[in-house]
């Protein structure tokens, strides 16, 4: 039964990420959700013990939530933080909280509260968030009624188990969503950087945004993992997590939450796939980027090399072009008569000219081979 019961779960998660919850955002969980600063109320939208969607606009106060749903006011200090950067799972003796970055979830044995803080910023983006809410509800309404596994013989999680299951995967499918897109984007990006594209600038900062891009997502996967797996660390959190049969008078065991565990055990791998494969793609346009460096580099100091020696070349020319100055003053200089004249300082000039070119060049292909050498020595460290 226990592997079973683990198969089933790897079920789940490895279906969850391709079905139409995967196209929703976190932006699209509620209606226009945010904070009123004037009465300080939070609209908030509420499912029932059925997974329905019970009432879509609702406005409460902290202080209301905390007292309807028995939590401490210093757990809601941050649900209407507009953050990225927090991730928490509270199991209280009759409410679990979920906080992931904008969306936060108070859960209870027969009824859930949803919280976004996440506001379209202009119109076409209510448009959109108004177009996908409609599939969001009826997804979120099917896992938390318990039918997304009606095909496949699993045990049933309690309701809290799939409130809980119904926003990680939101969380995880939005993540999933944007890895999909920046890596789209990142191969196209890496793609296109090319030294003959003659935009080698434009492309690294192309390239650099899709980095931080993908770093970001990563940074967020990393926060639901270890989140995640501070829940499944602690076991008197797991056991607290079955709110229905703690209501039932039946309170688990502390070492009884299998089915908690290998629920979260599979989203929590799904994040940590995530994490791997966002630093997988980092790592891939990191050496992208230094391989391109390293050739505009070459590129730069043949540029250079070649810049020095035009002008090593133009000081040759420059020096015999004094000499034959000299001779065009018009002023007497004794070989005006002279049969041989014109050849000597003709000769001289070229010779004037060939040494200094030659000792200029001598002196660059010195310093090339040292440059050379330290290269080398460089490498072998």
């Amino acid at each position: 039964m226990i592997w079973h019961r683990r198969l089933s779960s790897s079920q789940r998660i490895s279906s969850s990420l391709q079905d139409p919850l995967a196209n929703s955002t976190l932006d699209t969980t509620a209606t226009n959700l945010n904070t009123n600063t004037k009465n300080d109320k939070i609209t908030c939208i509420y499912f029932d013990k059925n997974g329905r969607l019970d009432n879509q606009h609702k406005q409460l106060t902290k202080a209301e939530i905390a007292e309807q749903f028995e939590l401490r006011h210093r757990d809601l200090r941050d649900i209407d933080l507009r953050s990225e950067g927090v991730t928490r799972i509270l199991v209280r003796p009759k409410t679990i909280l979920l906080q992931f970055f904008h969306m936060c979830m108070i859960i209870q044995a027969d009824e859930a509260l949803l919280i976004n803080n996440t506001p379209p910023t202009t119109p076409d983006d209510e448009q959109a968030v108004q177009a996908r809410r409609k599939q969001f509800y009826d997804e979120f309404e099917r896992r938390m009624s318990g039918q997304a596994n009606e095909a496949a013989d699993v045990p049933e999680l309690p309701y809290e188990l799939r409130a809980v299951e119904a926003a990680i995967l939101a969380v995880l499918s939005r993540l999933h969503r944007e890895f999909i897109d920046a890596r789209t984007k990142s191969e196209e990006a890496a793609r296109l950087l090319r030294l003959d594209s003659g935009a080698g600038s434009f492309g690294l900062d192309r390239v650099f945004e899709r980095t931080r891009t993908l770093a970001k997502i990563e940074q967020k996967a990393r926060l639901v993992r270890d989140t995640i797996r501070d829940v499944l660390d602690a076991d008197e959190d797991l056991a607290g997590m079955y709110l229905s049969d703690r209501l039932a008078g039946k309170p688990h065991d502390i070492s009884d939450h299998q089915e908690a565990e290998y629920m979260l055990e599979a989203y929590h791998k799904a994040a940590d796939t995530l994490v791997e494969s966002s630093q997988a793609m980092v790592d891939v346009l990191r050496k992208k980027e230094n391989t391109f460096r390293s050739s505009l580099a070459v590129q730069r100091n043949q540029i250079m090399f070649l810049e020095a020696r035009i002008a090593i070349h133009t000081l040759g020319l420059a020096s015999g072009t004094m000499v034959a100055g000299l001779f065009g003053m018009n002023l007497v200089n004794y070989l005006e008569e002279s049969p041989y004249g014109f050849f000597l300082i003709t000769g001289f000039c070229v010779v004037l000219s060939g040494i200094f070119s030659m000792y200029g060049m001598r002196s660059l292909w010195r310093i090339q081979s040292l440059k050379g050498i330290r290269r080398s020595r460089v490498e072998g460290r």
